[in-house]
């Protein structure tokens, strides 16, 4: 699996409050994890509109998505990477992502699954 997806997934999901504007995440479902008391599965839609960014981040458990509609992304190296779509994304608990910005001229949208322990933060800002 591609780092760089990895890392544009997880930008996308922690949306920074000046730019609360360009990017919205929706809570589509959560639940309790069936036979593992204390673990939440929190399913979400990441929308990313043209110029949002995503600072960089941790999460307290695992994050899985899919880049459902893609586009180009400045990566905090400088460059710009696109991203088809339909490319899938992981990021384990605790691994620093984000610092992507939605380069392209249409919305970014991805569908996220976090693995989470209850009570614990969403996520924590790594810049």
């Amino acid at each position: 699996m591609n780092k760089l997806a990895f890392a544009f997934v997880a930008l996308l999901f922690a949306a920074p409050l000046a730019a609360e504007d360009l990017v919205d995440r929706r809570v589509l479902n959560e639940q309790p994890l069936s036979g593992l008391e204390g673990i939440v599965v929190i399913v979400s839609k990441l929308t990313v509109k043209p110029g949002g960014r995503i600072p960089l981040h941790t999460h307290p458990g695992d994050e899985h998505g899919v880049i459902v509609v893609g586009g180009d992304a400045l990566m905090p190296n400088g460059k710009v990477v696109p991203f088809a779509d339909g490319t899938p994304v992981f990021f384990a608990a605790g691994e620093v992502h984000g610092g992507v910005t939605n380069h392209g001229d249409a919305g970014i949208e991805i569908i996220t699954t976090h693995i989470l322990q209850a009570g614990e933060p969403f996520q924590t800002a790594a810049e």
